[in-house]
């Protein structure tokens, strides 16, 4: 009995000493950058940072996690911008694609958390948020919402109609 206690105790530590080292996977994100762009004159031009996340089937959902934490230090000093992780925490309640469409839900806290994206150079973060998510081949569009309403984000960054794609401004896909 001893013998297997004894035997039973060196297993498990042995799988704690060596734990199992964590599958990962390298992504480009998109941000605006003052050197490469300056004054920001195209807030649509973004500009690519690689970083390593923990791999994952949910790959778009991880890439848009990512670029809501905002540019790291280092890509801060290179001359990358973006909002501030205080900013974009919550936002984003969902992302789905269908047919080669990601569907981003936002949360209504959008709206007090990220006002300044609907003003001169705050669009760049939608930029940034589609050009993320077009590396990936399983993405060509992306429409937006709020709380599943699409007509209430578009109205917010005052395109003001909903892309005809959306058929009537449907929310059915969010």
């Amino acid at each position: 009995m001893k013998i297997l206690i004894s035997i039973l105790l060196l297993f498990v530590l042995t799988v704690v000493s060596f734990p199992q080292k964590t599958e990962t996977m390298t992504i480009k994100l998109y941000f605006l950058n003052e050197k490469m762009n300056p004054n920001l004159e195209d807030c649509r031009d973004v500009k690519p940072v690689t970083r390593t996340i923990p791999k994952t089937k949910a790959v778009a959902n991880a890439a848009l996690e990512e670029l809501l934490k905002g540019v790291t230090p280092e890509e801060a000093k290179n001359g990358f911008v973006s909002f501030t992780p205080e900013e974009t925490k919550g936002i984003l309640k969902s992302i789905k694609i269908k047919n080669k469409t990601a569907y981003i839900n936002f949360n209504k806290n959008v709206y007090e958390q990220m006002g300044t994206a609907t003003t001169s150079c705050g669009g760049g973060f939608f930029s940034s948020v589609e050009e993320t998510l077009f590396q990936f081949p399983t993405i060509k569009k992306v429409f937006y919402a709020i709380e599943g309403k699409p007509a209430d984000f578009y109205d917010w960054v005052q395109v003001g109609e909903c892309p005809k794609e959306l058929k009537n401004c449907s929310g059915k896909d969010f």
